[in-house]
């Protein structure tokens, strides 16, 4: 307990995700920090952060069916029972959208539908009902349909983001200077990261299309490519 209390001590205070308009502290540093947890724990953090943010470049080749398996083999190495919980709910949300998007893709066959947790089954049962037959005991599909038809992906990625930083969020409060508020805190840096990322990319893109707007109306793209002549 004490060296979890030192290190929970050591981190910077880590805002709402709407709030958070910068990290409060980068990879390096929070690694740095990190280093004070022992072997055991060190890697138990790292299965953790591997279920929760797997490297897209390491599955990408894989079949649905290849990737549970394999998800399912990772998540038997976690021993925090609290963490399992969250990965769990984070998991069964993941095939909810899942689910939404194979189907809205032209997927009529549920058979060849993979996913993982309670309400596989029920989908797979429920396959061309609106709600899969879950709109009672799942408030979140509900949500998930009304973003999804707005067919902006990136509300429902932040829908995601901030249901799973609030789930997140509650368990480090219920347990504090513990090894699993430490966990919760590294997802939650990396949810932000994430979400900094994209309002990067978003912001270099919209910069760029007001740039050869911009270069468009002065008549100065003409110029140079006649000068390039």
């Amino acid at each position: 307990m004490s060296d979890y209390y030192t290190l929970m001590t050591a981190l910077p205070w880590l805002p709402d995700l709407e709030q958070c308009t910068q990290l409060p502290i980068s990879r390096i540093a929070l690694d740095r920090r990190l280093t004070m947890l022992s072997e055991h724990d060190s890697e138990q953090l790292s299965r953790i952060e591997a279920v929760f943010n797997p490297i897209i470049d390491q599955h990408i080749s894989l079949t649905d069916k290849d990737f549970i398996t394999q998800w399912k083999a990772t998540v038997q190495q976690v021993e925090s029972p609290r963490m399992l919980a969250l990965i769990n709910d984070q998991m069964e949300l993941k095939t909810l959208l899942a689910a939404l998007r194979c189907r809205a893709g032209g997927l009529e066959d549920p058979s060849q539908f993979y996913g993982a947790g309670r309400w596989v089954q029920l989908i797979k049962k429920h396959w061309f009902e609106p709600g899969f037959g879950l709109d009672r005991v799942c408030p979140q599909l509900l949500q998930l349909q009304r973003l999804m038809a707005k067919e902006k992906p990136m509300l429902v990625e932040d829908y995601y983001n901030q249901q799973l930083w609030t789930r997140l969020r509650q368990a480090e409060h219920c347990v504090q200077f513990s090894f699993e508020a430490l966990a919760c805190f590294v997802l939650r840096w990396s949810i932000a990261e994430r979400c900094l990322r994209y309002d990067g990319d978003k912001a270099v893109d919209t910069f760029n299309r007001s740039r050869s707007a911009l270069l468009d109306r002065s008549g100065l793209n003409q110029q140079l490519l006649q000068g390039n002549r």
